[in-house]
């Protein structure tokens, strides 16, 4: 594990199979995790490790805010997050194309950031990804109220009650989220999120897949995914919803790796 420092925020990291910048001839894969409690460790412990197996270049890390990176008190919007990325492959001096793993919010990020930066993504791999398009701030929004409701409905006392009972680990986690959500910029930042201009996700050329619960409640996107996205391909995993990274592990480690093989392929020489 290091700390790196990347736009200005310090940025807890882990690089297996790190390649010296001279000898890198390969697109590293980088591992975007989601949003609230989640940080690196749920790639690390499913996919990440399977991926350094197979000899590639592996980075993950927590989001600002997130894990064991810096909790700033600003800097939450989505613009934030593709700078942090940024600056992070600039800090590793990775000049070339990258592999993005991006689940739930991390999806969002990747697509954000190819938008930005088409150079520099290989391919993505996008696992129940929100789409910042029109509408997505107003769905956090939503989705922030419903949570706060059935906190007030639950009531702090039971609320405290019902958390201590998953062990000091989820205690440390929700506090850390309490403190993310209640005394930063991160909800009022991710409720201005500006929209990506659609036209611009349609434009994007690099390969594309795209894995989602075939019970998730992230609002419709796989059914869009062709008009938004015209150049991905769709997984729909039976029997699981938006936890489909944490439920159905096996398969989406397996889609992971024959993905970046298959990519590595079609870059060779024939």
């Amino acid at each position: 594990m290091s700390e790196i420092v990347a736009n200005g925020i310090r940025l807890h990291v882990q690089h297996l199979n790190a390649v010296p910048t001279a000898q890198r001839n390969e697109p590293p894969v980088v591992f975007l995790h989601g949003l609230g409690m989640d940080n690196m460790a749920s790639f690390y412990y499913t996919v990440a490790g399977a991926v350094a197996k197979t000899g590639a270049e592996a980075v993950l890390y927590d989001l600002r805010g997130h894990g064991d990176s810096e909790r700033t008190r600003t800097g939450y919007a989505m613009e934030d997050s593709v700078a942090d990325l940024t600056g992070l492959l600039d800090a590793l001096e990775i000049r070339v194309p990258v592999h993005l793993i991006g689940n739930s919010y991390g999806g969002t990020i990747a697509l954000d950031f190819a938008v930005v930066n088409p150079a520099r993504v290989a391919s993505m791999v996008l696992i129940e990804a929100h789409f910042n398009v029109d509408g997505w701030a107003a769905q956090i929004a939503a989705e922030r109220e419903r949570v706060a409701g059935v906190v007030a409905e639950m009531g702090e006392e039971n609320l405290q009650a019902w958390i201590r009972r998953f062990g000091r680990k989820v205690v440390k986690m929700m506090d850390a989220l309490t403190d993310l959500a209640n005394h930063t910029s991160f909800y009022p930042d991710l409720t201005q999120a500006r929209p990506i201009p659609v036209d611009r996700l349609r434009a994007l050329t690099c390969p594309i897949r795209a894995v989602y619960g075939e019970s998730s409640d992230v609002p419709d996107y796989a059914r869009q995914l062709a008009d938004l996205l015209p150049t991905a391909s769709l997984t729909v995993v039976p029997g699981v919803g938006h936890s489909v990274l944490m439920d159905a592990t096996p398969v989406v480690r397996r889609i992971v790796v024959d993905w970046l093989a298959a990519q590595r392929r079609s870059s060779c020489p024939s």
